[in-house]
């Protein structure tokens, strides 16, 4: 296979396309056009190539490139989504767009290609589709591009994707589950082993309305939440004074709104907590946790909303060997090692038992008005992402040294 566009091209057209997340954004232009787009290049270089979802208005796009067989599969990873914003669907992908006090001069600069997802992450995308697509003929194994919808929001676009990965199963058409995997997201080149989980879960208290000038007829639910946030800031506490983790530290819970009352002169019949716990590797069930700091408070409901896994991967896994490798090979340095406080869809990827890191190219402005790529580094990032390729999936893969 072989492919006619370069990296820094094949990011501009998917730039150019809005996919703005409408759980984030009321109205947005969802993933349905940026999907048709890749699912329509991968198909014309020779690509196996569906899309998947639930709803056809969001859908995620999976594309295999077969092996000759007996090889590892490396899967690639990234979500076609952006965020909202003044920049988003300006549609240029460089140059000045309709976003209000954007750096024109910045946007000017040749290196830079300049628009909503450039950083985050449609420049992934196009160095994952660029270096699939120019890989040798002769590769053993499987690359699987798994391109996500609802990275941004809820993450059911890879969970959609893996439970397809996992319907097709290892079969003459459908060979093997992948033995390790990329996520794209952007890391200005450097090579993320850890990134927290988070959990989202609603608190509720119920009181009984009275009014105000007679406050014993009624029970104030704001006064029972009380008892919940002092048990709360115990936590934080708690979680700061335990061991840390190497590379992420300490696990956080915050109490992200409080919502409760309805005028002066009501006891308040009702008041609702949103928590979040930020968890690290190996953490127990947040949920169980919170039951039992929340006890004493007796709330009447604990609601999850989002629960997503913490990611963790050894630096002596084979596809982490194979990524630092490529990064040193390519750019003559030892790659820079870290975590990240932000969540991936690589939590889920590791929670479904593929090894994971993450790589992806120089940028800034993710989930900024301005946000912007830089094309030297994609062109590193197609030639990383290449190596692995040929590494991973260019011999059989045998005995236990496999992942």
């Amino acid at each position: 296979m072989s492919t006619d566009e370069d990296v820094a091209a094949l990011t501009r057209r998917l730039v150019a396309i809005d996919a703005t997340n409408p759980s984030l954004v009321a109205g947005g232009a969802g993933e349905r056009e940026l999907a048709g787009a890749v699912a329509t290049w991968l198909g014309e270089r020779g690509f196996d190539v569906r899309t998947v979802g639930a709803d056809a208005s969001r859908p995620s796009v999976l594309a295999r490139r077969r092996g000759a067989g007996g090889g590892r599969t490396l899967l690639l990873a990234g979500h076609l989504d952006t965020v909202g914003g003044d920049g988003a669907g300006d549609g240029a992908g460089d140059g000045p767009g309709p976003g209000g006090g954007a750096d024109v001069a910045a946007r000017a600069e040749p290196d830079r290609i300049v628009g909503r997802g450039a950083y985050d992450m449609a420049g992934g995308l196009a160095a994952a589709m660029i270096a699939a697509a120019a890989a040798p003929d002769d590769l053993a194994g499987d690359v699987l591009l798994a391109f996500a919808a609802d990275e941004e929001f809820g993450s059911l676009g890879m969970e959609e994707l893996l439970a397809a990965i996992d319907a097709d199963g290892p079969s003459a058409a459908a060979p093997r589950r992948p033995d390790g995997a990329i996520v794209l997201e952007p890391t200005d080149l450097e090579v993320t082993l850890a990134h927290r989980g988070f959990a989202w879960y609603r608190v509720e208290y119920d009181g009984v309305a009275a009014h105000g000038s007679q406050p014993g007829l009624g029970v104030d639910a704001i006064d029972r939440a009380l008892d919940g946030l002092i048990a709360l800031r115990d936590l934080g506490a708690e979680l700061d004074a335990r061991p840390r983790h190497l590379l992420l530290g300490s696990g956080s819970v915050r109490v992200a709104t409080v919502e409760g009352g309805t005028d002066p002169a009501t006891v308040a019949d009702r008041c609702v907590l949103v928590v979040e716990r930020r968890t690290l590797p190996g953490d127990a069930d947040p949920g169980a946790e919170l039951a039992r700091v929340l006890a004493a408070s007796a709330p009447d409901r604990l609601v999850p909303l989002v629960v997503r896994p913490a990611m963790a991967a050894s630096a002596g896994s084979r596809i982490a060997r194979a990524v630092t490798g490529a990064v040193e090979a390519v750019t003559g340095a030892p790659p820079v090692l870290r975590s990240d406080p932000w969540w991936t869809d690589a939590g889920l990827i590791a929670e479904a038992g593929i090894p994971v890191v993450l790589v992806g190219p120089v940028g800034g402005g993710a989930h900024a008005d301005l946000e912007w790529v830089s094309v030297a580094s994609l062109d590193t990032l197609v030639e990383v992402i290449g190596r692995v390729i040929g590494d991973f999936c260019g011999e059989p893969a045998t005995g236990p040294s496999a992942r």
